[in-house]
């Protein structure tokens, strides 16, 4: 067999192109005895570590490269506006030869991508980067091969000598292809013969999309699944995963640039960093030692949290500290602290804590964390073991819509070169695989939308599991051979990366310049993003931080802001009892609507079954209320309330269960029967938590042997030992953190005390947090006037962006909440009511920005009652758009400087009147404008003069009125501009006053 090594190929990675998934990949090349293989996917390296890792678990070397977009540095601004038909832009295959080319491989991707059109370097910014890097230049894609196609041949051969002057000469290889295409090989003998002539050796590469031959048609559609056809359209079907022998014969001339893949394949050898740990480093004044520094926060941050600290608090404290600073991770927790003060500093909410953070009194005292572990009995170990050293890992929940600030803290504090944002993929998931590849194939839209239809919604549901569940998917694929065809098609595409994302929560605070390791990207606001995703950015020795956007803060500080605004007194959590007889009177009665993790049917039934009565109940209840501890429900309320007696499996165990009535409910208690029964140290316990957990027979009965040796040695008897032992084994799988459990029943604790003693607030900001989601809006909406609150429409005059409460008793509904009203047009308002009230209609469309608040919007702000202040009473439908349509006709004449009467003189006789001009005195009309005087009483009188009938009507005496320039304006949007004004009523006028 001969020897070849593919050294162009593009996998899954190469997004919308690529129709190679990495584990095909490599197994192939495996199976065919190559001793290497490459990853070159274009412009970009998302798949390098997943590849790597790969090709080490089959034994192949792994290579790494880019196929990398290249232009003139003449060029550099043309080709940066991306406009079509722009400069010529060259693409060449770069391999990392040793770790040196791999960095520079990373810088040069990550440059590439800081150009908004397209991707690509310079010549000059590769030859600063060229070192340890190989290049394949000549290529099917290249410049190069185009011109000698075209017949360019100096313009050809001055893009390979640009390569000459930037490349190595050792490093140096034209890249000759042969895919059975006409312009291919028409320039390949040029592109040879320069070779020769240059002294630059051959490698053969096939261009690799695909595994087989007949897959094709999958890239195609691939290449085709957005609608500007974005992907890469291959001519022909040769764009396989070729053997060794299938390479040899179509390059049976060339032999050297087939053996010089070999040759380049053993010069390539970098090794990833695969488990090393790369922490943060937090800057230190004056570089001092990072343990010191933070030795010193955490004793200041327990005075502050203790007053004076108990023997206890201390010992636990420097407990922790010590381990902390034997495992180095001072810098990480200084580093949390940092962005939290960061956040508290700068008005913006912080969770109480996540996960088993929350049981550690270091980041208590540092305020990354709001629960006591002393006073709620948390286990230290179940964050940080000391036993089996894994980095800790603190998640932070921060308030929902300015989260994205604390990230773009750490990015300025820690460099823009160190922070990222972690990078994930969109991929092509059942029903979209179904729709889109029906689309590209123009399968009949009847049938496509009949399959996808058939998908079953439950989230990661495969196009497999789809076919085994769904009897009606089986009997369409066997009765219609086109349902046949397109499903295959949408088996193949499932599951491809088909755009770039943006991880929900994590980040990565690097302490090395990140483009010596990882590349990266702009996201959408300009922060970093990494192009490896969490578990490659992890493999590479980088800590993740998950910094998470949680509504329920948001929730939290509208209704906290809403009640200081009403209350003029501040509102501080530290002095909300944690007893409050109505908040847990309403949980008792199952009133949970926008409370946190109470909310679900299921959970209401819950509460009003326990009928809680303390904080400890609801630590319970949320560590509960999930699949598989839920069994244990009926025993801990039974329990709870006396009906059935309380069982512990020993005696000795009633101090560890006896808050949760004999029921196993947290993984803690697991590790404190095993410190109790076995004499295991807490780290021993988290240990045997982990294992057991895991159920693999073998170690079950090796942790077993363990724990039943431990428990006799301290006098237990075997079979009790046993006992235990098993019932550890039971609820292993689904025991909770009570750090998190604990964590979380603070902020349900909070959203049920807003809801049971600020219920108005409160349902103003849980109104305002579902704008968009009309069920929610209905849903709160009933609850108010349920509670005897009224939600009153939007008003242009009174309302915000968002739902307020006006008093104990009344909700206004916000702006935002009206359809086809966006942020834009909502700010435009509320800028032109900051100046001033608004008016009239007219002077609301005048003042406020008519680009940002349209026509649609102003229709819509109409139909939704916004403007009934300063519409007559009643007025609505057809009359209300008429009325704006006068409105519009009105501010169009004062935009060409007719003013009306607001610039005539305010009479003061005896017979001066408010003259108003109509077109037609009816009924309606004067209605209207009974309506509208009402609301301006005062002495001038009122006439009408109907310009149907040319008659003068003086109203009854009872409508005088005070005028002013709003009264003006109101009357003018009534009967058109100019025709209101004060003066004498007009003498002479047929029909004469009456």
């Amino acid at each position: 067999m001969g020897q070849f090594v593919h050294l162009h190929v593009h996998t899954e990675y190469s997004l919308r192109e690529g129709a190679l998934r990495i584990a095909d990949c490599v197994r192939t090349a495996a199976d065919l005895g190559m001793p290497a293989v490459a990853i070159t996917d274009t412009n970009a390296m998302y798949g390098v570590v997943s590849f790597y890792k790969a090709a080490k678990a089959v034994h192949i070397k792994p290579i790494i490269g880019v196929q990398l977009s290249v232009g003139r540095d003449a060029d550099h601004d043309l080709l940066r506006e991306g406009r079509p038909g722009g400069p010529l832009i060259d693409r060449a295959v770069l391999l990392a030869e040793n770790w040196t080319g791999y960095q520079h491989l990373v810088q040069l991707v990550t440059l590439a991508h800081t150009r908004e059109r397209q991707p690509f370097v310079t010549f000059g910014e590769l030859g600063e980067r060229a070192n340890g890097i190989i290049a394949l230049v000549g290529g099917g894609e290249s410049a190069a091969l185009k011109c000698f196609s075209s017949g360019e041949t100096e313009e050809a051969e001055a893009w390979l000598r640009a390569w000459q002057q930037v490349v190595p000469a050792t490093h140096l290889y034209v890249d000759v292809q042969d895919h059975n295409v006409p312009d291919e090989r028409r320039g390949l003998p040029s592109l040879i013969r320069w070779a020769r002539g240059a002294s630059v050796p051959l490698a053969a590469t096939n261009d690799v999309h695909y595994l087989r031959r007949e897959d094709a048609d999958i890239q195609r559609v691939l290449a085709q699944l957005e609608s500007n056809h974005s992907g890469r359209l291959l001519p022909g079907d040769r764009y396989e995963f070729a053997s060794a022998e299938e390479m040899e014969r179509r390059f049976a001339k060339l032999q050297e640039a087939v053996d010089n893949t070999v040759v380049i394949a053993q010069r390539c050898n970098v090794e990833l960093p695969i488990g090393q740990t790369l922490l943060p480093k937090y800057p230190t004044p004056s570089g001092e030692d990072a343990a010191v520094v933070l030795r010193r926060a955490a004793e200041a941050g327990v005075r502050r949290r203790y007053g004076t600290p108990s023997p206890q608090v201390l010992e636990r404290l420097n407990y922790e500290l010590d381990i902390i600073e034997r495992l180095g991770f001072a810098d990480y927790f200084l580093v949390v602290a940092d962005f939290i003060r960061f956040a508290h500093k700068n008005g913006i909410s912080t969770g109480p804590g996540r996960g088993s953070a929350a049981s550690s009194i270091v980041a208590y005292a540092l305020k990354i964390t709001d629960v006591d572990p002393i006073a709620n009995r948390l286990l230290f170990e179940r964050f940080l073991n000391p036993e089996r050293v894994t980095w800790p890992d603190i998640d932070t929940d921060f308030e929902y819509e300015r989260r994205i600030e604390a990230i773009h803290y750490v990015v300025e504090r820690y460099g823009r070169d160190r922070v990222a944002q972690i990078g994930t993929f969109g991929t092509l998931a059942a029903r979209a695989a179904i729709r889109d590849a029906g689309r590209v194939l123009q399968v009949a839209p009847k049938l496509v939308d009949q399959m996808a239809k058939l998908i079953p919604g439950h989230p990661g549901v495969t196009l497999q599991q789809a076919r085994e569940e769904v009897g009606a998917i089986r009997d369409l694929l066997a009765a219609n051979e086109h349902a046949q065809s397109l499903w295959e098609t949408a088996v193949a595409l499932e599951g491809f990366p088909r755009h770039t994302s943006v991880h929900a929560a994590g980040v990565v605070i690097s302490p090395i310049p990140l483009d010596n390791l990882v590349p990266v990207q702009p996201g959408a606001d300009g922060t970093p993003v990494t192009q490896f995703p969490m578990a490659d950015v992890e493999a590479v020795g980088l800590m993740k931080m998950d910094f998470l956007g949680l509504r329920t803060l948001t929730l939290l500080d509208r209704c906290v802001a809403s009640i200081q605004r009403r209350t003029g007194q501040p509102f501080n959590w530290k002095a909300v009892p944690m007893d409050d007889p109505a908040t847990f009177a309403m949980l008792a009665r199952g009133e949970t609507d926008g409370c946190f993790q109470l909310e679900s049917p299921g959970m209401r039934r819950v509460l009003r079954d326990l009928k809680p009565s303390g904080f400890e109940d609801m630590v319970a209840v949320v560590a509960l209320y999930r699949p598989g501890p839920m069994e244990n429900i009926p025993t801990f309320i039974a329990a709870r309330h006396g009906r059935t007696p309380v069982h512990y499996p020993h005696p000795d165990l009633e101090p560890i269960l006896q808050d949760t009535y004999g029921v196993i409910v947290y993984q803690e208690q697991i590790m404190q029967i095993a410190s109790l029964m076995a004499g295991f140290s807490l780290g021993q316990a988290d240990l045997l938590r982990r294992a057991v957990s895991k159920k693999k027979r073998d170690v079950l009965e090796a942790e077993r042997t363990r724990f039943v040796d431990g428990c006799m040695a301290r006098g237990y008897e075997e079979a009790v030992a046993n006992e235990v032992y098993d019932l550890i084994v039971r609820f292993a799988d689904y025991g909770f953190p009570r750090s998190h459990a604990a964590a979380y029943a603070v902020l349900a604790y909070r959203t049920a005390y807003l809801r049971a003693n600020h219920l108005t607030d409160f349902l103003a900001a849980l109104l305002s947090m579902a704008i968009g989601a009309n069920d929610k809006i209905t849903l709160y909406t009933r609850d108010a006037r349920q509670h005897g609150i009224q939600v009153l429409p939007p008003c242009v005059a009174q309302s915000g962006a968002y739902y307020e409460a006006e008093s104990d008793t009344v909700i206004r509904t916000g702006l935002l909440s009206v359809r086809n009203v966006g942020r834009g047009a909502v700010e435009a308002i509320l800028q032109a009511k900051r100046e001033r009230p608004f008016a009239s209609l007219v002077d609301f469309l005048e003042r406020v920005n008519n680009r940002a608040c349209n026509r649609k919007a102003v229709e819509s702000l109409l139909e939704a009652g916004a403007f009934a202040r300063f519409l007559p009473d009643g007025a609505s439908g057809e009359v209300a758009l008429q009325l704006l349509n006068q409105a519009y006709a009105a501010v169009e004449e004062r935009a060409k400087g007719v003013q009306g009467g607001l610039n005539l003189t305010f009479g003061d006789e005896p017979d001066a009147a408010l003259y108003i001009r109509c077109a037609s005195v009816t009924r309606p009309l004067v209605a209207h404008i009974q309506s509208l005087l009402r609301t301006y009483p005062g002495e001038v009188r009122v006439a009408l003069y109907d310009e149907a009938k040319r008659r003068v009507r003086l109203l009854e005496p009872k409508w005088t009125v005070t005028v002013t320039p709003e009264l003006i304006g109101a009357l003018e949007e009534l009967v058109g501009i100019g025709n209101a004004r004060i003066g004498r009523i007009p003498s002479g006028s047929a029909g004469g006053r009456r």
